[in-house]
């Protein structure tokens, strides 16, 4: 763990803290982050992308039992109220 020293910097009516790039890379944090704030100190985690891993977890599912997925439903009358002029 490497640790750093940095102001707090006034922005308007808030406080910012700068980020030198070479920590932001060696965090991997990207756009998303979430802040917890606790007593004396805040800490900052990437933010969970809530459908993460669902793709693998599909597949999984598919197959361990390929019934589990619906084939045979009949979609044809959509097309007819997808062209009926309500939104």
């Amino acid at each position: 763990m490497n640790t750093i020293t940095t102001k707090l910097i006034r922005d308007g009516n808030s406080v910012a803290v700068r980020l030198p790039k070479t920590v932001l890379a060696m965090s991997g944090l990207r756009d998303n982050i979430q802040m917890e704030v606790r007593e004396g100190q805040i800490t900052l985690r990437s933010a969970n992308n809530p459908r993460s891993g669902w793709k693998e977890q599909m597949a999984q599912v598919v197959n361990s039992d390929p019934k589990s997925i619906q084939s045979d439903i009949d979609l044809s009358e959509w097309d007819i109220t997808s062209n009926d002029g309500l939104n």
